[in-house]
């Protein structure tokens, strides 16, 4: 037996505090998971011998073999033990409370397996685990395939004996790789959405960005898909563990209990690794997270030691139970690896793709701007657009009236698309708003300095109002500046081309070619005077070149527009160095929206699967397909791929919140160093459909669909939240926390990202849904080509 005693400072004060203070989760589970769940595998993957029970799966064969004190676990490639759990039964047992000091004593207790029986699944292995006090727990391992490279582990621990001095449990699957180093350095890592490749490039207070520590887990809710995956730098081998089938629920405990609480109900894990005395990857039951937290309690006090735990209660005949999926692996670098663990965890996963109505989506959201629209000013420039903001459910305006041209206020998008509509469907009054809107985005106001004011402040005085004292972010402009060539582009499909908006994008964009750095990056943010913006808060770091890849589909873009070469070859260096640092170097995207840190997060993926999609679409280099995919891997892993309900804490969130019933998969988290979550990832279903033609892959045409569809479920779109506009959908919402937390306000940016996937596909393809597009692969390549990246004219 084995035993690691720590001992816990507990101040039950603020900790109950604490618990209802945090952000937002919950949903459904309790089953025991039984045999009926668990297929009949082939015989022929089954070996065993008196003192070895073997499943084969490919080249990897998972090993239960006896030694003196009983059962341990490999995992093997031919010889060459890649995993082990050698003593797999692992309990954690926290000891009663010291009335006198808030302390408690928890204890780690490590058996092997005293018996392993052959069942048609696999093998079923057993362990009895005492405890020092008297309590005997049961733990019950049944090992099976779940998939072509693919184990699957389902534990039922069961306490058979309880004494009082043993208040609550948890359990661990830990997996230790065959190098047994504890030298952090010898790794690379992948949570998704926490962690990429190592703690390069995020925030100091992210909850991973520290692994010189004994052990590190997270809240499995933090995550795309609760998973981690160590891969060894010497040899390439890989271990992924992941929480399979996750049935999360909370009960009636929004906030998913306080810290260190002992609660049946509290139905969620954790996953990460234990660093030492050797790497393993873990997965924790229920949830332990540290040695940091976002937790309210964690963040008022020292962050960097505060472990957040939950507990199981030592009751006699309680179970609980989970099952895990192991996947090994062997790549020869670190972007191979992780697409392979991700792609494997997706597809064991298998999210489920809701039905959705992509006229009816396309509608409700024209219906919006429609009824939203504002115009200001008594002069000759009107500044017309939608609030910056709208509260859920009633759609008030409280934070006033602000217009941003691109990221968050997509001021210039809007106008497009409600211009668009207008022309297609002969609505003079839909086409006046958004002609008026795009118009003001090329005025004077906007236009006279050398790159674009991007937020603007409208009044109704001789100026329109004012411009706001903000960079001119790259991101903001490009997002405005692939609107407005949206909007010039169906301006000439309907015979009125409006030239002043071409004349505007043709000189930010040349504007834009002559800044590019030598190494063909692109800052983060400028002056509008050119220069590169120094000042600014936290969030500007104007200086930076990572996020020169959102400057790339533009350019490619603008090339198709113009027959410029100046803006093919602005858009190769620009691809050739977003490849070099970022995906050679990194293996991780940065610094996607102005309003974080400049850290990794999604959006920064997104627009690296943008640019190197489109820069293989100029250059036909497969060297940049590849990276396109990489970049869709990692925007995918910040996404729901699972789902659980979210409880209320009050009613007010009973009127706000459209996760109560569930919906959460296809929402996605947004970056590290919290856990806020938005429906951003909607805006890639287009492009990942894109990598589905290019490669045949089905693997990214399931993405697609379930981006598509699943990105609607947080919005009204049946009337059940009964909202003001069936588009509206909350934004920089925290469902990791086990309870609803939103700003609550729906923003321009949410109903672009989703209609504007919706219309690229019909431009591109004549249809507005996925499902409804009967094509072969080669005539889809087809079509691409002919469509283009999105600079080609359109035709009416």
């Amino acid at each position: 037996m084995e035993k690691d005693r720590r001992i816990r400072k507990v101040v039950f004060r603020i900790l109950v505090i604490s618990g209802f203070c945090l952000l937002g989760i919950s949903c459904h589970y309790h089953a025991i998971i039984g045999k009926s769940d668990l297929k009949t595998i082939s015989q022929e993957c089954i070996e065993e011998s008196d003192t070895e029970k073997i499943i084969k799966n490919g080249d990897y064969s998972l090993i239960l073999r006896e030694g003196d004190e009983g059962f341990a676990v490999f995992l093997q490639n031919g010889k060459e033990i890649v995993g082990s759990q050698e003593l797999p039964a692992w309990i954690t047992v926290r000891g009663s409370d010291t009335l006198l000091t808030g302390e408690y004593i928890e204890t780690d207790y490590k058996q092997p397996y005293h018996q392993v029986i052959r069942k048609k699944y696999g093998f079923c292995a057993t362990a009895s685990v005492n405890t020092e006090k008297g309590s005997v727990f049961i733990v019950e391992d049944k090992y099976t395939l779940l998939k072509d490279g693919v184990f699957g582990i389902y534990r039922d621990v069961k306490v058979k004996e309880a004494r009082a001095e043993d208040v609550g449990f948890a359990s661990t699957i830990s997996f230790q790789t065959g190098l047994r180093s504890s030298d952090n350095n010898d790794f690379e890592y992948f949570i998704p959405s926490v962690l990429y490749r190592n703690t390069s490039e995020v925030r100091e207070d992210a909850v991973a960005a520290d692994l010189n520590t004994d052990r590190m887990y997270v809240k499995e809710t933090r995550t795309g898909l609760p998973l981690a995956m160590l891969r060894e730098k010497i040899t390439g081998t890989t271990l992924t563990l992941m929480h399979y089938n996750p049935r999360i629920d909370v009960g009636q405990n929004p906030g998913g209990g306080t810290f260190y609480e002992v609660n049946d109900a509290l139905q969620y894990g954790s996953i990460g690794y234990s660093i030492y005395p050797s790497l393993s990857v873990d997965f924790h039951y229920p949830c332990a997270e540290g040695p940091r937290t976002y937790e309210v309690a964690g963040r008022k006090r020292d962050a960097k030691t505060i472990w957040s735990k939950r507990y199981h209660s030592v009751k006699e005949g309680n179970i609980h139970s989970y099952s895990v999926a192991l996947i090994p692996d062997k790549k020869d670098n670190y972007n191979e690896a992780m697409m392979y663990a991700f792609g494997m965890g997706y597809k064991t996963e298998e999210p489920t793709i809701v039905d959705m109505n992509m006229d009816e989506i396309y509608r409700q959201n024209i219906e919006l701007f429609k009824a939203e629209y504002r115009m200001f000013g008594k002069g000759n420039i009107k500044a017309a657009g939608l609030p910056w903001s709208l509260d859920l459910p009633d759609g008030t305006n409280t934070e006033g009236i602000s217009f941003q041209m691109g990221f968050v206020g997509q001021q210039i998008a809007v106008g497009y698309h409600m211009y668009r509509y207008g022309l297609d469907h002969h609505d003079s009054e839909t086409r006046e708003k958004g002609k008026s809107m795009v118009d003001f985005w090329v005025s004077d106001a906007i236009m006279k300095t050398y790159f674009p004011t991007v937020w603007w402040d409208p009044a109704d005085n001789a100026t329109a109002g004012q411009r706001r004292e903000y960079p001119s972010f790259l991101r903001c402009f490009v997002d405005g500046m692939e609107g407005l060539l949206d909007a010039y582009r169906i301006s000439v499909a309907h015979n009125e081309p409006q030239e002043a908006w071409n004349q505007a994008l043709k000189r930010v964009a040349s504007n834009l070619v002559k800044k590019q750095n030598e190494d063909g990056s692109f800052y983060r943010a400028y002056k509008t005077n050119g220069d590169v913006e120094t000042g600014g808060d936290r969030n500007t770091h104007g200086t930076s070149k990572l996020n020169t890849p959102v400057a790339i589909r533009f350019l490619v873009k603008m090339f198709e527009h113009t027959g410029e070469t100046k803006y093919k070859e602005a858009a190769i260096k620009a691809a050739d160095f977003s490849y070099n640092e970022l995906y050679l170097k990194l293996g991780k995207y940065v610094g996607g929206t102005p309003d974080n840190p400049n850290t990794v997060d999604k959006e920064a993926a997104i627009f690296a699967l943008y640019g190197f999609n489109a820069i293989h679409e100029l250059t036909g280099d497969l060297k940049y397909l590849k990276a396109a995919e990489h970049a869709a891997n990692c925007a995918m892993s910040w996404t729901y791929c699972y789902d659980f309900a979210i409880p209320n804490r009050d009613a007010m969130d009973a009127k706000k919140n459209p996760f109560v019933k569930g919906g959460i998969t296809g929402f996605s988290i947004i970056a590290t160093g919290h856990s806020g979550a938005d429906n951003f990832i909607a805006y890639m279903f287009y492009e990942m459909y894109k990598l589905y033609i290019k490669t045949g892959n089905e693997l990214y045409l399931h993405m697609a669909k379930l981006l598509q569809n699943n990105t609607k479920l947080n919005t009204d779109f049946d009337g059940r939240m009964n909202y003001k506009y069936r588009a509206f959908m909350p934004e920089a919402t925290n469902v990791a926390d086990l309870a609803f937390r939103s700003v609550s306000l729906w923003l321009p940016w949410a109903s672009i990202a989703n209609i504007e996937p919706i219309v690229n596909l019909e431009e591109a393809f004549g249809k507005k849904n996925l499902s409804q597009i009967d094509m072969s692969l080669p005539e889809l390549r087809s079509r691409l080509t002919i469509y283009g990246v999105g600079g080609k004219p359109l035709h009416r």
